[in-house]
C-alpha cells in the first residue's frame, strides 16, 4: 500500500528544529527495511496554504503500524502529519512546479526522488550536528559543482571536436550564473545583496575553486564527502534515460518561454546583465536538445533537494554566485566570454544535428 503524508510546518517554528530531525529520525536505516521506496520533498501545498512536507512511502505492509510510527515522531518534533491511502500515481510530482509535463513526467520524477531520498537522508546526518556553519554551505556547493560534472560525464556534447571536458563544465557551470542574474536583477537593492554574496565568497571562495579544478578531470575520483559521490554516480546513472524521456515525448519542457512573458506583460521583457534574446542555436539547446532538458531537469531536482535540505531560497542563490565566479576564476574567463562560447557551443551542436526533442 501507498501512504502520501502532509506536515505543515509548525507555527513559529524553524526547519532544522522541525523537519530536519522529523526525516532523520522517520528514514533511519533501521526503520527503511519495513517499507518499499520512499521520498520526501519540502514544497508548498495549495490545499494546505501553507509550506509542507511531502512524504511518499510505498510498499507498506501494516498501515495503521506506520501511522502509529509515523504520528509519534511527528508529534515529538511539534508536527501534525495528515495520511492518506492514495494511489502513487495519483499524488501529485514533487516537481510540480519545475516547468516540465508530459505523459512520463510524474512517474519519472517520482522515481527521480525516491533514488534520491536516501543520498538526502546521509546528506542531512551528516551536517546536522555540525558545529562549524561553513561546512554545511561547502558541502551544498560541492554537491552542485558535482552535480554539474556528472551530468556532462555521458553527454554527447563530449563528442564534439575541440571541447575538453573542463571547458564543456565550465559552460555548464554557467548555469547557475544565470540563476544568479535573475534574482539580482529583481532584486530591491542588488549592490547590497551581491556585496553580501562577495563577503562570504571570501569566505569559501578558495576551496570552491580547489573542487572545481578537480572536477575539471573526468578522470578523477571525487574527494568529497559520501554524499556528493553518491549523488554523483545517481546523476550519472539517470541523465541518459531522462534524455531518452524527451526524445520519445513522454516527458516534454512545459516552462515559460521569452514569448509567454513578452505576452504576460504586455510588452518587452528588458534584459539583465546575463539575459539576452538568445540566437536560434542557443534556444534550439536550451529548449529542445534532449541531453540539455535532460540536465535542467536534473538541476531542477536538485534546487528542489536543497530547499528539502534546509537551506533557503537566499542561501541558493548565494551559492550560485560562489559557484558561478569561482569557475569564471578557474578558467579565466569572465562571464560574457562564457556566454559567447556557449552560443558557440549550441551551433556545433546544430550543426551536427545533435538529438533534440519536437
Amino acid at each position: 500500500m501507498h501512504l502520501f503524508v502532509t506536515i505543515p510546518q509548525p507555527e513559529g517554528s524553524t526547519y532544522k528544529e522541525t523537519f530536519a530531525p522529523l526525516i532523520g529520525e522517520l528514514f533511519s536505516p533501521e526503520r527503511t527495511s519495513t517499507h518499499g521506496p520512499y521520498y520526501f520533498v519540502r514544497t508548498w501545498d495549495g490545499r494546505a496554504g501553507a509550506e509542507v512536507l511531502q512524504i511518499s512511502v510505498d510498499g507498506v505492509t501494516d498501515p495503521d503500524a506506520f501511522r502509529d510510527q509515523l504520528r509519534g515522531v511527528a508529534q515529538a518534533f511539534g508536527c501534525t502529519p495528515r495520511v492518506e491511502e492514495t494511489p502513487l500515481d495519483q499524488v501529485p510530482s514533487p516537481l510540480w512546479n519545475a516547468g516540465f509535463d508530459g505523459t512520463g513526467f510524474s512517474a519519472s520524477s517520482k522515481r527521480l526522488f525516491q533514488e534520491a531520498a536516501p543520498i538526502l537522508v546521509s546528506f542531512m546526518h551528516r551536517t546536522m550536528h555540525e558545529q562549524d556553519s561553513l561546512t554545511p554551505a561547502l558541502d551544498a556547493i560541492r554537491l552542485m559543482v558535482a552535480h554539474s560534472r556528472s551530468t556532462l560525464l555521458r553527454s554527447p556534447q563530449r563528442e564534439l571536436e575541440g571541447y575538453a571536458f573542463r571547458d564543456l563544465l565550465s559552460l555548464r557551470l554557467l548555469s547557475y550564473r544565470s540563476h544568479y542574474e535573475a534574482i539580482y536583477a529583481r532584486s530591491k537593492d542588488p549592490e547590497s545583496f551581491e556585496a553580501a554574496c562577495a563577503r562570504f565568497y571570501e569566505q569559501v571562495g578558495s576551496v570552491t575553486r580547489e573542487f572545481i579544478a578537480e572536477c575539471g578531470d573526468p578522470g578523477n575520483v571525487l574527494t568529497a564527502g559520501t554524499p556528493v559521490r553518491q549523488w554523483s554516480e545517481f546523476i550519472v546513472s539517470r541523465s541518459g534515460s531522462l534524455a531518452e524521456d524527451f526524445l520519445d515525448g513522454t516527458v516534454v519542457n512545459a516552462g515559460r518561454t521569452l514569448e509567454d512573458l513578452v505576452r504576460e506583460r504586455g510588452g518587452p521583457v528588458e534584459p539583465t546583465r546575463f539575459h539576452t534574446p538568445p540566437s536560434a542555436e542557443l534556444d534550439r539547446l536550451m529548449n529542445r536538445d534532449a541531453d540539455f532538458m535532460a540536465f535542467r531537469l536534473q538541476t531542477s531536482m536538485l534546487y528542489s533537494c536543497l530547499y528539502t535540505l534546509g537551506f533557503s531560497l537566499a542561501e541558493r542563490y548565494v551559492f550560485c554566485y560562489v559557484a558561478a565566479r569561482a569557475n569564471e576564476e578557474v578558467v579565466g574567463k569572465p562571464m560574457q566570454v562564457l556566454q559567447d562560447e556557449l552560443d558557440g557551443l549550441a551551433r556545433r551542436m546544430a550543426a551536427v544535428s545533435a538529438p533534440a526533442a519536437e
